[in-house]
């Protein structure tokens, strides 16, 4: 329809600003922390990428059951910061 326009959906609260990937599932899959105990929501897609490059992540289930398994497991087979140029990585202070 003309003028018919679908707003975009918010992503998870582990999406980075610069990775420009979709969320997969609820956004609310689980947490993943960080070293210093700060929380993110996640969908698996980003909570696998946010977990993949922080230093002694944790994560937790939250509202689908394995999917804190998922992120773990797919973290072993995800480069951290994977949406940036190797060349952009941030020092180990930054994570």
């Amino acid at each position: 329809m003309p003028g018919n326009t679908t707003a975009p959906q918010p992503r998870c609260e582990a999406a980075h600003l610069g990775d420009a990937s979709p969320c997969e599932g609820p956004r609310d899959a689980v947490t993943v922390l960080n070293r210093h105990g700060d929380a993110a929501k996640a969908c698996v897609h980003h909570g696998t990428r946010l977990y993949a490059s922080l230093i002694d992540p944790r994560v937790r289930p939250v509202s689908v059951p394995g999917a804190a398994t998922d992120v773990c497991n797919g973290a072993q087979a995800t480069s951290a910061f994977a949406w940036l140029d190797h060349h952009q990585l941030p020092n180990e202070d930054e994570r």
